[in-house]
């Protein structure tokens, strides 16, 4: 039996307090601050819900410090790589883009991984939809798909979701 997705009203409500913490951080406590603020937080909840609504796979707290700690040290990586193929004389670059089917379900976790290829520096997910990914790479010489299978993997990971490991990554 699945779990039940959380109400759109305790979504909401976790949303705005997740949001209301950035505030304060943002405006580094200013009271003056939380007028304009509690407006924003609560449009900017409301939008979140429409758009994504709760969904039954929610983020596992080890998963997702697993899935942060994977995400920064490859983004480094990542950065180093495209810093050197941009001073490098003769620009080893050869754009353009795969389509990948993804082994991830519907919703969140597709969302989160799109976005995560599109964060780490060489790849941007340019197009979703149902099960397929494409990503505009900056090689394509490069083996892409490995590292794509290995961010899913991480993706799945955070969600408590079930996945074969990727070949040369431990489960």
């Amino acid at each position: 039996m699945q779990p039940a997705p959380a109400s759109p009203i305790a979504t909401f409500a976790a949303r705005a307090v997740m949001l209301a913490v950035v505030w304060l951080m943002l405006t580094l406590g200013d009271p003056s601050a939380w007028g304009f603020g509690a407006v924003v937080i609560a449009l900017v909840a409301a939008l979140s819900v429409l758009l994504f609504p709760p969904s039954i796979h929610r983020l596992r707290p080890l998963g997702l410090v697993q899935f942060l700690t994977y995400f920064l040290g490859h983004s480094l990586i990542a950065g180093i790589d495209v810093a050197r193929r941009l001073l490098t004389p003769s620009l080893p670059i050869r754009p353009g883009e795969i389509t990948l089917s993804l082994r991830l379900p519907e919703g969140g976790p597709r969302w989160l991984l799109a976005n995560t290829l599109s964060l780490m520096p060489g790849t941007l997910s340019v197009h979703l939809e149902e099960n397929q990914l494409t990503v505009h790479c900056l090689d394509t010489s490069d083996a892409i798909e490995p590292g794509v299978r290995q961010a899913e993997f991480q993706v799945a990971r955070a969600f408590g979701i079930t996945l074969d490991p990727p070949e040369g990554v431990r489960a």
